[in-house]
């Protein structure tokens, strides 16, 4: 490969509508596991040239930030025995995100979904989420915990046949977790592959493609599984080794300090 891959990293909204960002511990992972992060904006209609921006990039990495707006997964946002109100919506960028993760989807691209990139890849393949861990059946654990956003607040389970076991080595794993939404149905060919103690969903994969899997957690913010990342970015060096001679003029390594 003439390059080191390039990781598409999709854009939060925050409390400002008009502005879009990237957490640069996405970038610092990325950087560190030997890939080149650029950031995809989701505004002017990008949904539309979803196909022509994966074109771009060797790997997608759906990022953490506010909900998905509830009309995707067919619940209205603030229904009388939703325990909490969805936050940061963006129709903006929902379009684009299952936009672009068809479009890596249909192209084999390696993808990384994380916290709210986990329900994306769901919704977008047919899965769907509640609005509140609440609404799963039992008793459930805190899972919004923001006091301690760096530290294992619960541990996964994980299965032991898994992709995301082979990668981390375990079938034990101590996470933050700083969510409310949950997956309830999982998507069509996707396999739910860990869960918390009492039962709630922690991470998606589909078994068809080499690398197309989702935590729930926040593994850029704990950082206690560097390997994530490492076989994310060397699936993306794999699956696009010697197909592109001629690359983009930006195609350079970044240094973030």
């Amino acid at each position: 490969m003439d390059h080191d891959p390039i990781i598409g990293i999709s854009m939060r909204v925050g409390d400002n509508p008009d502005h879009a960002s990237v957490d640069i511990r996405y970038l610092h992972r990325i950087e560190e596991a030997g890939g080149i992060p650029i950031a995809l904006p989701y505004g002017f209609e990008a949904a539309k040239h979803a196909d022509s921006i994966v074109d771009l990039i060797d790997g997608l990495l759906l990022t953490g930030g506010g909900d998905p707006c509830p009309e995707c997964f067919g619940r209205h946002p603030y229904a009388e025995n939703c325990m909490a109100e969805l936050s940061f919506l963006s129709a903006e960028r929902d379009a684009f995100e299952y936009a672009a993760a068809h479009a890596a989807w249909d192209r084999g691209l390696p993808t990384l979904g994380v916290c709210r990139g986990l329900q994306v890849m769901n919704v977008a393949f047919g899965g769907t989420l509640v609005r509140d861990i609440s609404e799963l059946d039992g008793k459930h654990i805190e899972h919004v915990v923001l006091d301690r956003q760096d530290e294992a607040v619960h541990t996964v389970s994980i299965k032991g046949d898994s992709k995301l076991a082979a990668i981390l080595g375990t079938t034990e794993l101590g996470v933050n977790s700083l969510h409310h939404l949950a997956i309830c149905k999982s998507a069509k060919g996707g396999e739910i592959v860990a869960r918390a103690s009492d039962g709630t969903p922690e991470a998606l994969e589909f078994p068809e493609k080499d690398f197309f899997l989702g935590v729930q957690w926040h593994p850029e913010i704990i950082a206690n599984t560097p390997q994530l990342f490492t076989a994310f970015v060397d699936a993306c060096r794999t699956k696009w080794a010697g197909k592109r001679t001629a690359r983009r003029p930006f195609a350079k390594r970044a240094v973030f300090s």
